[in-house]
């Protein structure tokens, strides 16, 4: 599953007790605890529009986010730690959306630094969900519409984690080409119904896709993202073995549990 489907629940539960969320052309640099930036509108309930950009300041508190603006102040209180312990954040043409049956979270690129100095950068990434959701919580609509019908397209990315070089290292009559990450290139996620293909074009020694099929679901009253992998191939062979040996030998948070063929997160506070 995306990381961006993750950053989208997140950044909206941030806005939970609001009805629609707009955000136009966003530029932001925040290295902690300040960052800087401009934006062309913003619509929490109200829209807020003003003949030019206008600036916005991000400021980091003891147990919150404070954005600051001429026309719109915003605190984020208990933002959870993956977000909270961010040390920078760059956005280049953010735009946001969540309305009733439509939302999307695209823009030229998104790129940040965790706790831990891991990176992780997006270029040119465009996410769409729909749906029926009547729910009032910004939140619990996003969670019924996007495992309704969701596409999702990212022109280029990189994760911090060498996931992608130790499977393939691990593939046969395939020579280890590098020790560092392997950057993919037009990644496509398709969900309809919780049921999802993805796949992603990488260069390994071969130009070939890496290829996931499987199902989400909610569970624990929509507090766990439950993601049941049922196959993953590069190219022609299956590695789904080796895909989940490598989740659980490098993925080692209290929030992730891996059961194969199942993987949890569990979301919130």
């Amino acid at each position: 599953m995306s990381y961006l489907i993750l950053i989208i629940f997140l950044i909206s539960s941030a806005l939970a007790g609001l009805d629609k969320i707009q955000i136009k052309n966003l530029d932001l640099n925040y290295e902690s605890p300040y960052g800087t930036g401009v934006v062309e509108k913003v619509s929490v309930g109200v829209s807020i529009k003003s003949q030019a950009l206008y600036p916005v300041e991000v400021h980091r508190r003891n147990d919150s986010f404070e954005v600051l603006s001429p026309f719109v102040d915003f605190q984020w209180m208990n933002p959870i730690p993956f977000f909270h312990n961010l040390q920078k954040v760059s956005l280049e043409k953010l735009n946001l959306k969540i309305d009733r049956a439509e939302h999307f979270l695209k823009g030229e690129a998104l790129s940040f630094t965790g706790e831990k100095s891991e990176n992780f950068v997006f270029g040119k990434y465009d996410l769409n969900c729909q749906g029926t959701s009547n729910a009032i919580e910004v939140v619990e609509r996003l969670k019924v519409d996007c495992l309704d019908k969701l596409e999702a397209t990212v022109a280029h990315m990189e994760l911090p984690f060498q996931f992608l070089s130790a499977i393939a290292s691990q593939l046969p009559d395939v020579p280890t080409e590098t020790e560092g990450d392997i950057p993919a290139n037009d990644f496509t996620l398709s969900i309809y119904k919780g049921d999802f293909f993805s796949h992603m074009r990488i260069k390994y020694v071969v130009r070939a896709y890496l290829k996931f099929w499987g199902h989400a679901q909610f569970e624990n009253e929509g507090k766990t993202l439950a993601i049941r992998l049922d196959s993953v191939k590069f190219g022609v062979l299956p590695v789904t073995p080796l895909v989940f040996a490598e989740l659980s030998r490098q993925v080692n948070h209290p929030r992730v549990s891996i059961n194969p063929p199942w993987i949890r997160i569990q979301l919130g506070n």
